[in-house]
């Protein structure tokens, strides 16, 4: 459901062409947080443990910052590249852990991180020239996969004694309050929109946000957070089936290429990461 969920958020950007990337993101965090919270109402859900207020604030910046640069991704390169690119966060994830969490790599995790990497430079075929709309999409895809890595890596420890409502809420609010600020720094304002426009921000709120992250969510606390960055992993061949449909959108052989070695080589790593990693896990 999760999979199936965040797939349709590149699609519905695509219906959006006008509406900065930013005030895309920054309507889907403040709604689904608007929507857990009116929910909360209804449903009590407790308060967010103290211990662990800084840890999501910084988590929600991250979140915000994934967001605006993913749906950025969208707009300035081909939905095949940016869901790819954008689907490559447990090679971070795995990274993160073993540097700074000193989790133990295996042979098998470093070859299946060396393979995704062969993968993201496939795409880059033309080269990093970033005045070209296509590196600047892609670089920024990249940028967004290391943010939702982040994110997860920090909800581990948040999700150990807190509810999946009140950390998606949480995060989400948070999340809303950095994208506000970053439309502000770039003059872009957060209430140019029409009524249709609107009903797509529901649909993102609803659909990949709650039915999707929020389940991301809920799942991080029973596996460790290399193997949730890897549920997003068909999302390019979702979307790009849709693009193809939709837009008439082609898919170039080079994607097919990179995606391959990109899929190689992130099974790698998280089938590695599942038999080594040493993790805690909540009770």
């Amino acid at each position: 459901m999760a999979l199936v969920s965040v797939s349709s958020s590149s699609i519905i950007v695509r219906f959006l062409p006008t509406i900065p990337a930013v005030i895309i993101a920054f309507w889907r965090m403040a709604l689904a947080s608007a929507v857990l919270w009116c929910y909360s109402l209804i449903k009590p859900q407790g308060r967010f443990p103290p211990e662990h207020r800084q840890t999501v604030v910084l988590a929600g910046i991250c979140l915000g910052c994934h967001f605006a640069c993913f749906f950025g991704a969208v707009k300035l390169t081909s939905i095949a590249n940016a869901t790819v690119l954008g689907t490559i966060a447990p090679v971070f994830t795995v990274l993160i852990e073993a540097v700074f969490l000193k989790r133990k790599l295996s042979k098998q995790i470093l070859l299946g991180i060396f393979t995704a990497l062969i993968g993201a430079i496939i795409i880059h075929d033309r080269g990093f020239n970033l005045l070209e709309n296509s590196a600047i999409g892609n670089s920024l895809a990249l940028l967004g996969s290391f943010f939702i890595a982040l994110v997860f890596i920090l909800a581990e420890k948040i999700r150990h004694n807190t509810s999946t409502v009140v950390y998606s809420r949480t995060i989400y609010f948070f999340a809303a309050c950095t994208l506000f600020v970053l439309s502000f720094i770039m003059g872009k304002s957060v209430f140019s929109f029409t009524q249709i426009d609107f009903s797509l921000f529901l649909f993102l709120a609803a659909v990949p946000t709650i039915m999707g992250h929020s389940v991301l969510s809920y799942i991080v606390k029973f596996i460790p957070p290399s193997v949730v960055t890897s549920v997003p992993l068909g999302e390019p061949i979702i979307a790009s089936f849709f693009a193809l449909v939709l837009f008439a959108e082609q898919i170039p052989a080079l994607t097919f290429l990179a995606g391959f070695f990109i899929f190689i080589g992130l099974y790698l790593t998280i089938s590695g990461g599942i038999r080594n990693q040493n993790y805690y896990k909540p009770v």
